[in-house]
């Protein structure tokens, strides 16, 4: 009794993890097609089964899910091991296939015929090593493999021998023939219990002339009828004595013969059973029984095969717009900009900041400056102490002792931020020995970016307290990033790129890189959103500002006649195929074409910050050293925007942020943003993004979306 309870106990806990398996393959089977079904979970599931393992990882999933619902309903699986390797082998086939389509220029809107990692990695190697011919018959033979797993005979072109051809019918109720009809019993089967097997050998009973005309039309259609049966192997005997059978059974007359044919041809209509292969007789007066054959299917002409159809596992695909079809691709999985490495402002502190606190008020108390520490703020690369002055204390004497503040405390350099705009503190910042680093990946998935209402929103950094800064490149128009080498100016450059091209499809937004030295934008060919080759001599990079300019002026004449103020105004009057791009020029380094002859290009750059903003034409444009020569008064005039990162000279600081502040930075991200909104310096730590995973952005990119179209300037 114990032993029965517990078997039903295991059988309820097997059902259990059939039904549990049979609801997960058809939740991931809904995710691939990014149902709403699904939630967030879901599409991120489906985002990544499709990325890394290709459409075509339906077909595992759906045989999970027969196997699962066949296990449930307690059905037989036939070969259970040739179909796993089958299915194995057509998924690989499936995979293989989209790679090969897609290595060839072809591409679907379809979700679901994304080949995924898996099958670009197979076919982009073949295609490179042994070409597109030899692929595609190897992916031809891989199909065929499948097949070979699932039992098929399509190799096979030779047909049985009807001679052997063997039907199983139902045994009637016997009957005691005449004498003269009585067969011999070499036409019984010798192990046969309840069946009797005709074949083409059996005796022909005296018929009559309609009986004749009857039995001729039947032979006309046994011999039409060619089909090829599966092989059985013999079946068991039974250990039991085996009971005799009267040898004249079934021969009474030639109409019960007919009869007998009539059930077999009934029985190949309703796909009877499969025949065996025929056996010695024996000459003996009885015969042995045998057990019944199990019930086979016949494969007839328009019967389905043993083998599963894979072309009806295949669910139905829907069809949508090019644009919601790239939904499943676009924006991209934040897994493509490396890990997450968010900043924890409580606990970036060091343990020694309450000595270095009383380090401050005492240097300060030594110059007659009474202050006390209100506050101790950490930051990814600095630590902000907010000092309380005493009543009376003026802000000019805290202001000069940056460098005595340095020597008492040993370090770098010291910031002093008199006041704290919106305080009544004054800051004090201090080099952060425990420096952190803030990847691009944790600023795209906070909130400030997520729920920003920017059309292009900037990843600025993170500022000294932990708080994420965000701005749209829309409202600020333009802006200079400044910057030595090693100080973080050529990552933040690539971050910003990256962060408009991940939250704007390439129909919304183009780029034109300017890259005079050849080594900034390399990596961005064949991204979807240029609208040219990066540019990297100069006579291409004049024609380029002329166009822009040229463009300028067409959107301006536009957006009169339409009455728009904007850009934004003219995209929301207009059908939706009339909408134009917002461009952004992005200048790896300024001076080397400010400093080619003539002033041509200073006269485009003026003209382009005074009025390109109002027609969707923006520009990042870096300098190294942005001296009076470089970054002129006009265009410091034009463009309020600037991310400041460490320079050496404190000429160049002034001439770009109006202080001394930025050559007391500290390099690596650390960087002063300033803006019509933020008119004081904002410290911040710029995010960090390497060359891997540009290199995998781009390649993301250019795999899943269109490739672009190129203007000619």
């Amino acid at each position: 009794m114990a032993r029965k309870q517990q078997e039903t106990q295991g059988g309820s806990w097997g059902e259990m993890i059939l039904i549990v398996l049979m609801i997960a393959c058809i939740y991931f089977m809904l995710s691939l097609f990014d149902s709403s079904l699904t939630g967030e979970n879901g599409r991120e599931i489906g985002k990544y089964l499709r990325n890394k393992w290709g459409g075509a990882v339906i077909v595992l999933l759906l045989f999970v899910l027969y196997v699962c619902t066949a296990k449930f309903l307690k059905f037989r699986i036939p070969k259970l091991p040739r179909q796993i390797l089958g299915t194995i082998q057509l998924y690989i086939s499936f995979a293989f296939m989209l790679g090969f389509l897609k290595e060839t220029g072809w591409s679907s809107e379809l979700t679901l015929f994304r080949p995924g990692d898996f099958g670009s990695g197979i076919a982009k190697f073949f295609v490179l090593n042994i070409g597109t011919f030899i692929t595609l018959i190897l992916v031809a033979c891989s199909f065929l493999l499948s097949a070979f797993f699932f039992g098929s005979r399509i190799l096979k072109l030779s047909m049985p021998d009807m001679s052997s051809l063997r039907l199983r019918v139902r045994r009637r109720r016997p009957r005691k023939p005449s004498r003269q009809n009585r067969r011999s019993t070499d036409d019984y089967d010798e192990d046969r219990p309840e069946d009797i097997l005709f074949t083409r050998n059996i005796p022909q009973p005296k018929l009559t002339q309609n009986d004749e005309d009857d039995s001729a039309q039947i032979s006309d259609i046994m011999q039409n009828f060619s089909i090829q049966f599966p092989k059985l192997k013999p079946a068991p005997e039974d250990p039991q004595p085996k009971p005799k059978i009267d040898p004249d059974y079934g021969t009474k007359s030639g109409r019960q013969a007919l009869e007998k044919i009539d059930d077999a041809l009934a029985i190949l209509d309703s796909g009877g059973n499969a025949p065996r292969k025929p056996e010695p007789k024996s000459s003996s007066r009885t015969r042995k029984l045998r057990r019944p054959l199990p019930e086979l299917t016949f494969p007839g002409p328009d019967s389905e095969s043993d083998a599963p159809d894979t072309r009806k596992a295949q669910p139905e695909l829907r069809t949508e717009s090019s644009r919601s079809s790239d939904e499943s691709v676009f924006p991209p999985p934040p897994e493509i900009f490396g890990e997450r490495s968010r900043f924890d402002a409580s606990r970036a502190a060091p343990r020694d900041s309450g000595k270095q606190g009383r380090a401050i008020i005492t240097t300060l108390k030594n110059f007659n400056v009474n202050a006390s520490v209100a506050q101790v703020v950490a930051g990814p690369s600095v630590i902000q102490y907010k000092l309380e002055l005493s009543p009376g204390v003026k802000i000019s004497k805290v202001a000069g002792l940056d460098e005595e503040l340095s020597l008492d405390l040993a370090v770098m350099s010291v910031r002093i931020e008199a006041p704290i705009l919106g305080t009544h503190y004054v800051g004090i910042e201090i080099p952060n020995p425990e420096r952190k680093t803030v990847s691009l990946r944790s600023i795209i998935e906070s909130g400030e970016f997520i729920n920003t209402d920017a059309r292009l929103p900037l990843p600025l950094g993170v500022k000294t307290g932990g708080k994420i800064l965000v701005r749209g490149l829309e409202e600020m128009q333009h802006m200079l990033i400044a910057g030595n080498e090693g100080s973080g100016r050529r990552t933040f450059i690539n971050s910003c790129i990256m962060s408009l091209c991940s939250i704007r499809r390439p129909e919304e937004l183009k780029l034109i890189l300017i890259d005079p030295r050849h080594v900034e934008f390399p990596a961005y060919e064949g991204l979807p959103h240029l609208m040219a080759e990066p540019v990297n001599d100069l006579k291409t990079a004049l024609k380029a500002l002329e166009w822009a300019c040229s463009e300028m002026e067409r959107r301006t004449a536009e957006f009169a006649d339409e009455k728009a103020r904007n850009i934004e105004a003219y995209n929301r009057k207009v059908s939706k195929g009339k909408r134009i791009p917002e461009i952004v020029i992005v200048i790896s380094e300024l001076s080397d074409l400010m400093y080619a002859p003539g002033n041509e290009f200073g006269d485009l750059l003026v003209k382009l910050a005074r009025k390109s903003a109002g027609a969707g034409i923006y520009m990042l444009i870096a300098a190294q050293k942005p001296s009076p020569d470089v970054w002129s008064s006009q265009m410091k005039a034009l463009v309020t925007a600037r991310a400041v990162f460490a320079l050496s000279a404190q000429a160049d600081s002034r001439n770009a942020i109006d202080s001394q502040d930025a050559a007391k930075l500290t390099g690596k991200g650390d960087m002063l943003f300033m803006s019509t909104s933020n008119p004081v310096a904002v410290r911040l730590q710029a995010p960090y993004i390497s060359e891997e995973k540009i290199a995998d952005f781009t390649e993301y990119m250019t795999n899943n979306l269109e490739p672009p179209e190129y203007t000619k300037f």
